[in-house]
Parts: C-alpha cells; structure tokens; sequence
C-alpha cells in the first residue's frame, strides 16, 4: 500500500495513525466473518470427532451382533498337569473322561561323534524323506563337514520339513536331525550314496541304521470316554466339536464345559459401554462446540427410539432390553444388572443372545445399521458436514470481497489526506506570508 512519505509536513497531523484508526472501523466486518469462520472451522473438527465416535459405535456393533460373542464356554480339567481344555462357540456344555497314554513326538535322530563341527565326514548324495516330500543334496569339497552338511540341510529350498543341527558333547560332535512337525507320518529317512565317511549318516528303518534314534516319529494316543483318537499333534481339536485338548504328558482325568457366563456378561456390558460413550460424545459437544445443533437431538431420538423399542425375533422370550438387566438410567445412560441377566440367561440362553445378535432384529444389528446410515455419503453426519463446508466457501468469498473493497477504502483515504495535507500546507504557506505583511 502506498503512503504519504511525510505525513502532516503541512498539517501537523498524524495522518498514518488517522488512517490506521479509520481502518480498524472498516474492518469491523471482516473480524466478524473471520469470527464466524473460526466457529464454523470449530464445529467442523466438533463434527470430525462425532464421526469417529460413530465409527467406533459402529464398530462395537458389528462385533456385539455375533451369535459367537454369547457361544462363550470355558473347559475345566481335572488334571491339568496332564491335559487341558478350552473351547469355541461351536462347543456345548458336556463332560468328559480323558485318557492320555502316548505323546506325539518329532522323529529324531543323532550321529557318531566327531572330533569337531570342521571335521570332513565324507562326499557323495544325500537323499532325505520326511514323511512324503524328499529332497537331494551333494556333499563334495565345497560342504563335506559336519557343519556344511548342518548347513546344506538347512538352506535347501526343497527341504520338505528336517532341521539339522550339531551338538557339541565331551566327546566331540554330533549331527542331530529333526522333524519340523510330529507324528509317526513324519519319520526322516537318509539314504546316502557316497564314500565310506558319508555313509555314517544312513539311516533308514526297515535297512541300515547308521545314525541313532533318540525320538520316535510317533502320534499321540489317548480315549475319550470309551473311543479311541489318535493325532499327529499333542493340540488336537478335532476329536470333540468345539474343544481343543492340548496334551502335555501320560495320564487320566475329566474336562467339564460350562456356559462362560462373566465372558457373555462382559460382552452385555460392553454392549452398554459403546452406547454410552457415543450418548457422551453427543452430550459433551451439545453442550460445546455444537451447542443447539439439531442434527444431535436427533441421533440421540433415534439411538433411543431402536433401545426403548421392542424386537420382534420368532421364538425368543425376550422382546425389550429391560428383561434381561439393560435399562437407562435418569441421567440418560445405559447400566447392566448382572444379576438379573443371569436368570434371563438360565430361563432362555438362545432368547438372550438373539435380543443381541439376531440378524435380522437384533439390537445390535440394528443399532449399527443406524450408525452406518448416519456415516454413508447422504448421512446425516455428511449432510452436516457438507453444509459446514460449504459455509466456510461463503464466508471466505465474502472476506475476499470485502478485503478487496478494504483495499481500495484505504486507498482513498490516503488521497484524500493526502490532498488535504498538501491544501493546508499550502494555507500554512499562505497565512505566513500575510502575516509577515502586517507585520511590516
């Protein structure tokens, strides 16, 4: 912006602090729309954490509207320093006699010793077998010792499951080959073709036995009640729906299932948090950032509209949240009366969990299609956001507008001072010069 280069040289005034004063009065507007822009960008960050809010609500949902979340059973042993048990929401409730009389192990199988992991054993091929896979490998100068041979195992990348490693014991070192996985499917075979040396490493179980068995490929034994299972892996999961029994050592005992009725109260209760964090939310930016906002009142009268409602699910006991210990409170939130969800779990557990989790009227299926609507692009959260935005182009048009007349209102005061310094400089001028006449 130009400006007079000496100010009040025929005026006395100050005329940039004049000017600066008159400015600040015009721009009184342009505070304002700033004001309202900050307000507007401050309700558009309210509205940000509003739909993060509902995406989490949304989220909860989601996960609450699985029947698996009350399908929830603990398993109980009787020994479990022998076996135990745990169980998904396939399981039922029942009890069990369990039998263990044999692990299942990885085949394993050790060297003679030699006199130190650099010692050469020999050349020729190897052909290793671990169940049905096999692979080849050639042992010459590049590999010939014990550790080379390790490595060569370790690093072929057809090896179908055996990992070699060396022990070092008093009386020098061994080779020591395992089985990746258990089972008597998964014994390793070594068949070598080869010198002398490298046939101290044969091993095959209906022939020659250069290398000695530490472990059994073997599969683990056991009866539940009275029938037979046998497996591969000491985890075994499919010998009862629902159960995984993880084996540990020999021996006898019980595992019991039961329904999980604190996990299925948690998941209840959960349920009831989800609901009051959002209600939180909304009430904490009504009373703020979006205070008086209506797009709040009425999420709020829908979330409460689905809650205060009745479910029609065929063949359920229960219709309205009340009956199994959901209720809301004075203050407008959600609590859970355990005790009572208990009973209503006891008299009809499949009527507790479809008030939840039903497909099609469950509170949480449709508690989350609420939140999903407000989010999807012609939502009410959208719609909200769309107006704001489209306010802050307003407002920021009008301030462009208004800078731009801004711009030339100073302008013109400027001139216009400018031209009246210069007119009472030229009077100042005058005034002397008549003055200095009488006085003569």
């Amino acid at each position: 912006m130009a400006s007079i280069l000496a100010p009040g040289v025929g005026s006395g005034l100050d005329v940039n602090s004049i000017i600066d004063q008159l400015m600040n009065l015009e721009r009184l507007p342009l505070d304002r729309l700033q004001n309202q822009e900050s307000q507007v960008n401050a309700q558009i960050s309210a509205y940000g954490q509003l739909r993060s809010a509902v995406s989490d609500f949304e989220t909860a949902m989601d996960g609450l509207g699985s029947l698996s979340k009350f399908q929830v059973f603990s398993g109980s042993s009787s020994n479990a320093d022998a076996f135990t048990a745990s169980a998904d929401e396939t399981a039922n409730v029942g009890s069990f006699n369990i039998n263990v009389t044999q692990l299942a192990q990885r085949h394993k199988l050790a060297s003679t010793t030699f006199t130190n992991k650099d010692t050469v054993v020999g050349s020729g091929t190897l052909d290793i077998s671990v169940g049905s896979g096999s692979f080849s490998l050639t042992i010459d100068s590049s590999n010939n010792t014990l550790a080379g041979i390790r490595d060569a195992i370790n690093q072929a990348s057809d090896n179908p499951g055996v990992a070699a490693t060396i022990l070092n014991e008093s009386g020098g070192s061994r080779l020591i080959l395992t089985s990746n996985d258990s089972g008597a499917s998964n014994a390793v075979e070594v068949v070598v073709s080869g010198d002398a040396g490298l046939s101290q490493l044969h091993y095959e179980a209906a022939g020659t036995q250069n290398l000695t068995q530490v472990a059994a490929a073997q599969d683990a034994q056991l009866t539940v009640d009275t029938f037979s299972v046998t497996s591969s892996s000491n985890t075994i999961s499919d010998a009862i729906q629902g159960v995984t029994l993880n084996l540990k050592t020999t021996g006898s005992g019980t595992v019991d299932f039961s329904r999980d009725d604190d996990a299925i109260a948690e998941s209840v209760d959960a349920f009831a948090t989800a609901f009051n964090n959002l209600r939180n939310t909304i009430d904490s930016l009504y009373d703020g950032q979006l205070a008086g906002d209506s797009t709040l009142l009425t999420m709020e009268s829908l979330m409460l509209g689905i809650v205060n409602s009745g479910a029609s699910i065929t063949g359920g006991s229960y219709t309205h949240m009340t009956e199994v210990g959901l209720s809301i409170g004075k203050d407008g939130r959600m609590s859970l009366d355990k005790s009572a969800l208990s009973k209503a779990m006891d008299s009809d557990f499949s009527g507790v969990s479809r008030l939840f989790a039903d497909s099609d009227q469950g509170f949480a299926k449709r508690l989350g299609d609420l939140a999903h609507d407000l989010l999807t692009a012609d939502g009410m959260v959208d719609a909200r956001e769309d107006g704001l935005a489209a306010r802050i182009d307003t407002l920021q048009d009008r301030q462009n507008q208004l800078e731009y007349r801004l711009d030339l209102t100073e302008r013109r005061y400027r001139a216009q001072f400018a031209a009246l310094d210069s007119l009472m400089g030229q009077l100042q001028t005058t005034s002397s010069f008549l003055s200095q006449q009488f006085s003569s």
